[in-house]
């Protein structure tokens, strides 16, 4: 402001304001464009492979622990501004634009520099272009949206084949044993001549215990007929006559001389408890193969769904409002709070100047 060329009024005035006139042209030429696009990713167990990890709720195991919820939305922002994202866009622009593109670094970072990624309410990604060609700038943001859902397919693709190998890996263990449990009932069943053992085996069972529940009833009652009565009596003879009789059944049920290689209730218990032991294990193996056989369904569905990953809110278009550059702007208005800054100093210096 001590210049003489400052200090002259109307010098000072054109300066300013031929600075204000040049700025005020470049916020407005050359004219900058804006396209925009905005796309929801889904869920990674989405459609199809939801509907089966519900189906296999409860009574089979929840697939979710083992598949996975839905990424994060700061994954889906790390896909999109990814190196291989720019890769696959510049790849889809460098036909229809070939002026536009030479060097690919040079390219990658023209790109970076005019292209934004953000994520706004609801988890929607939404991609933006500045751009003096309108129609280059639509074609970009297309461009990365489709090269956003390549990436993504691919992600996905990657990890059904990874969950592939380990899904069919625990299948062909868990068929093997489900086939060993099978046989080993089987071969129980043959050895022990039980068609039905859950019939068998559980009537034998309960049979037995009823007649030595009859017999120990018996007893007492025989025991207190001979407290009032002579063992002549008939109400004593009748009595023992039905004692001998529980008892010849209890001898023929649990084996006896009379009934020589029939079991008896300690060994029909015996056998009851390793017929559950190798039930249980075949129920076992069986609802382990049932959850590997739909984990690997939900893979195949994953695999053949991988470019169904994202929803297209709002395709790539044009924003008609006028956009001005931000530059140019920022530097009018500090021009213009230059000058009335001057005007100021010049109309009231400090102390030491005057």
């Amino acid at each position: 402001m001590d210049s003489r060329w400052l200090r002259t009024p109307w010098r000072r005035r054109l300066t300013f304001a031929a600075l204000a006139i040049i700025l005020a042209v470049f916020c407005v030429w050359p004219r900058y464009y804006l396209a925009e696009a905005e796309l929801l990713p889904e869920d990674s167990g989405g459609g199809l492979s939801a509907v089966l990890a519900q189906q296999a709720g409860g009574a089979i195991l929840n697939l979710g622990a083992l598949t996975g919820n839905k990424q994060s939305i700061e994954a889906d922002l790390t896909i999109a501004r990814s190196h291989a994202v720019l890769v696959k866009a510049q790849d889809k622009l460098r036909r229809q634009f070939p002026k536009r593109f030479g060097d690919a670094r040079a390219d990658e970072v023209t790109l970076k520099r005019r292209m934004g990624i953000v994520a706004i309410r609801g988890s929607i990604v939404q991609i933006t272009v500045h751009d003096p060609d309108p129609m280059f700038a639509k074609a970009l943001v297309s461009a990365v949206a489709s090269a956003i859902q390549d990436r993504l397919a691919d992600i996905s693709i990657e990890q059904a084949l990874q969950k592939r190998a380990v899904a069919e890996n625990r299948l062909k263990d868990a068929s093997a044993r489900l086939y060993n449990a099978q046989q080993a009932l089987a071969q129980f069943r043959l050895a022990n001549r039980l068609p039905a053992p859950e019939v068998q085996l559980g009537a034998a069972v309960s049979g037995l215990s009823s007649l030595e529940a009859q017999l120990q009833a018996k007893q007492v009652e025989l025991t207190g007929l001979q407290q009032v009565a002579t063992p002549d009596s008939l109400r004593v003879k009748v009595a023992e006559s039905e004692l001998e009789d529980l008892q010849r059944q209890i001898a023929k049920a649990q084996g006896s001389a009379t009934a020589p290689g029939t079991p008896t209730l300690a060994e029909l218990s015996t056998t009851n408890a390793a017929y559950n032991n190798l039930y249980r294990d075949e129920k076992a193996a069986d609802l382990l193969y049932q959850v590997y056989t739909r984990y690997l369904e939900e893979v195949n569905i994953d695999e053949l769904s991988a470019y169904e990953n994202l929803d297209v809110i709002e395709p790539g278009y044009v924003i008609p409002n006028r956009q001005y550059n931000l530059l140019p702007e920022a530097l009018l208005a500090l021009v213009l709070l230059m000058a009335v800054t001057a005007e100021i100093y010049v109309l009231r210096p400090p102390v030491g100047r005057r």
